[in-house]
């Protein structure tokens, strides 16, 4: 049972070492990795992890995002170069988490082989108001529901069977091709997902993803909508006012918990501090816990 996770960053070195090594103490056997053009020393970091013998690092510098085409390309490795029985397509600011408390590997193992991928929701951890420090200190609140704003749940990720000829859509939300089979009507995982882990780091997230999108005019507009309002934003000035009337207060959050549409949730704050010493890169860990610069 070989599990391998495809990786598309671009300036994510305030986590992406957290996220590598939960993955790959999670169960993970190798990550193929394509960096977008980082600027920030996230490159440095998959590097090492390169050097180390657990991660293949692509480069694609057309800022053009054309995720899609560029997870595919990972995913087709995977199951080609890599031999993999599965393969779980993640984002930097995602931390996949079986429900059952069991690794990835032995969750992915346990599904029937008639069915080919297996859908994995995503739960937003969000900032505790009256906790200071780095991310991972700071995001310790779940929200089970996770709305966008257009009061819609995000869309889950799916894992897939490793094949050939898989095509993964963009987003990573959904694929086809042969051999991928049809979906586990469970949802065994759960994605611990820290899209916003401070304004700075947040900023910068719509200034280079949402450029990208702007320059790409072939991309259906509904792709990456969110993106693109913040985007929209961010050129007229009103950027950090959304951001922070986004952010809970202490009042919003005792009514979250008290309605139960938030849990506390310390599980990757615990974690992390845990890897540092059997981490394959301690060191690149350790920067994200001190709080890497951004």
């Amino acid at each position: 049972m070989r599990v391998v996770l495809t990786l598309l960053v671009r300036d994510e070195v305030d986590v992406v070492a957290a996220m590598i090594e939960h993955h790959l103490a999670a169960g993970v056997d190798f990550i193929v990795a394509t960096d977008n053009g980082s600027r920030d020393g996230t490159v440095d970091v998959l590097a090492g992890y390169q050097d180390a013998g657990v991660l293949e690092l692509l480069h694609e510098p057309e800022q053009t995002y054309e995720q899609g085409k560029w997870v595919t390309r990972m995913a087709r490795r995977a199951a080609t170069e890599h031999h993999a029985d599965w393969v779980i397509n993640a984002d930097a600011d995602e931390f996949w988490w079986p429900r059952d408390g069991t690794s990835l590997a032995q969750t992915l193992e346990m599904i029937p082989r008639r069915y080919g991928n297996v859908l994995a929701e995503r739960e937003n951890l969000v900032a505790d108001p009256a906790r200071d420090g780095t991310w991972p200190q700071r995001l310790v609140l779940r929200d089970l529901l996770t709305l966008s704003e257009r009061g819609t749940r995000i869309a889950g990720k799916v894992a897939h069977r490793g094949a050939p000829e898989v095509v993964v859509a963009q987003g990573n939300h959904k694929v086809e091709g042969p051999g991928v089979g049809g979906r586990w009507p469970a949802s065994p995982i759960t994605v611990l997902h820290v899209p916003d882990r401070s304004y700075a780091q947040f900023r910068h997230k719509i200034e280079i993803g949402g450029g990208s999108l702007a320059t790409n005019t072939e991309l259906d507009p509904e792709l990456g909508w969110h993106w693109r309002s913040d985007y929209a934003r961010l050129r007229d000035g009103t950027l950090q006012a959304a951001w922070q009337a986004r952010q809970l207060d202490a009042a919003q959050v005792s009514e979250g918990l008290a309605a139960g549409r938030l849990v506390p949730d310390t599980r990757l704050r615990d974690r992390l501090p845990q890897l540092v010493e059997q981490a394959v890169q301690p060191a690149a860990l350790h920067a994200v816990l001190a709080g890497a610069p951004q």
